[in-house]
Order: structure tokens, then sequence, then C-alpha cells
């Protein structure tokens, strides 16, 4: 994992409603003078800081079966290093920003509440790592240089209460085909080797979670709870009752010897220390 650093920006720069045109040639002039070095990503966190009053800017790489790559983080010293780890260990799996890249949702600029599941804010992915972040509003690009690469540009705010507003939004939408072009410039010939030898594992270890010792329907209910889906949603998704999903919740905890969501996430993230394929449960239960 790369270096993290701060933004180089001045709250100068930006100005709540209306753009700084000075500033936004300047950091636009930066961008293009770095593309295909390793200070670009800098200076585009620049540019959406001009874009958007944001005091969280986060740029990850999401390769398919891989650990994402955190280029860039302004959170450093507001985020504990633990839930940092505890991310990229393999919470990140559960993230609606990586589910939207693994599960084939078109590229684009997306609100979380866009991606997340309704009862998002209830999971233990939020409980235990979204909420510490302190992030109250994010909304993110999903840009892929390469059908196995993702670049996520994250744009979130801290403040409690605080939203970025829907003219914020349009603006980052407006700029979408030129942060696309960008990063299809600077990531796509330095990783063409890469993509074709892209290793599985990781996202198979989502998908297969359970599965030695569950039933297919179990799996698919322990599935979407790890992903932040309430009773009802599962219901409607999987097309059977509420009733019938807390039957399959009840004995998926009992075959997991689990009590509740919060001890089900903690053994999806300790299986994955030592995945090596299949269900993570059998080689983790195995030690």
């Amino acid at each position: 994992m790369r270096d993290t650093a701060k933004a180089p920006f001045t709250e100068t720069m930006v100005r709540e409603g209306r753009l700084d045109n000075a500033a936004l040639g300047k950091a636009l002039a930066e961008v293009i003078g770095h593309l295909g070095n390793a200070r670009l990503v800098d200076r585009l966190a620049s540019l959406l800081h001009v874009l958007v009053p944001a005091n969280d800017i986060m740029v990850v790489v999401y390769r398919r079966g891989q650990p994402p790559e955190l280029l860039y983080d302004q959170s450093a010293g507001h985020e504990s290093a633990a839930n940092l780890e505890l991310y990229l260990k393999g919470a990140y799996l559960l993230d609606p920003f990586y589910r939207a890249f693994a599960d084939g949702v078109a590229p684009g600029c997306y609100r979380l509440k866009q991606l997340a599941p309704a009862a998002f804010r209830s999971s233990e992915y939020f409980r235990l790592h979204y909420a510490r972040t302190g992030i109250s509003d994010e909304i993110g690009y999903l840009l892929e240089p390469t059908g196995d690469m993702c670049v996520h540009l994250s744009v979130g705010v801290r403040e409690q209460q605080s939203r970025i507003s829907a003219a914020q939004h349009r603006r980052l939408l407006d700029f979408e085909p030129l942060f696309a072009a960008i990063v299809r410039r600077h990531w796509a010939p330095h990783d063409a080797i890469v993509s074709r030898a892209i290793n599985t594992q990781l996202d198979s270890a989502l998908k297969f979670f359970g599965h030695d010792f569950l039933t297919d329907r179990e799996v698919e209910v322990i599935q979407l709870l790890l992903r932040g889906h309430s009773t009802k949603s599962i219901a409607e998704r999987l097309r059977i009752s509420p009733e019938t999903v807390k039957l399959h919740r009840k004995h998926s905890y009992a075959k997991l010897d689990v009590s509740s969501q919060a001890e089900l996430f903690h053994l999806f993230i300790d299986a994955l220390g030592s995945y090596q394929g299949g269900d993570p449960l059998t080689g983790y239960l195995s030690h």
C-alpha cells in the first residue's frame, strides 16, 4: 500500500455554491501535468476539493479478488489505524461501493444511499466500521479503466448532520466524463498485465461463506445479512416470507455457533485470515 498524504489545498480554493474558476483552472492544469506519474493522485484530490468543499477524500483502487489499494486518504488523524486495518483485511467486501463494482453496477457517480441496502445503518459493517469513520454523507465515483479494475474516488463530509448538496452532486455528475477519461489515460496502460492474472479468491470468500455448513438458501440469507439487508429486503429479494427469512437466520446462527449479526460479522472477518479458496470457514474452523 502506498503512503497516504493530505491534500495540498487551502480553504480559500473552495467556494460554497459556485466554482472558483481560477482554482479550477489551476487544479485541472496540475492534473494534466501529472498524468502518468505517482503525484497524479494528490492532484485528483485537489481537483475534487475545488469541486466540493469536502473534508474526507479517498482514492482507492479495487481489483477483482485482491485487497483494495489505498492511494490517498485525507482521513489520517481522524480515523483509527485499527478501523482502516479492519476495512483492508476484509470488511471492504461489504462496502456498498466495492459491492457495486463486484456485482457489475455500471461505472458512474453515486451517492452512498443509491448503492447501500435499506437497512445499511443497522448492519454490523456500518456499526463496527463505517460509523467509526465519522463520515455523515458520501458520494463516490466508480471508474473502470479495465474490466477487472475500478478506481473509486470518494468525496465525504464529516460534520454531524452535514450533507453534500444537490447542486454539488450535480457538479460531480457533470465532471464524471473528465474523471473517467483521466483514469483511463493514467491507469489502463499500467494495469493491462495485472488484469490478466487476477486472483478471484477474496471475491469468492463472500460467495462461498458458510457453503460447507449451510443449505444454499441459508447461504443466500447470510450473505444478504452481512451486506446490510433487512429481513423485509431479504424476503423481497429471495421471494420468500419474512418469517421464512427469520427461520433460515435462526438455523444458520445455530450451525455457525453465533448468536448475533455482530458475531457473524466477526466470524466472517476472522475466517478471511487463512482463506485459501472455497468456503473460508472450512479452513478457519479446522485450525
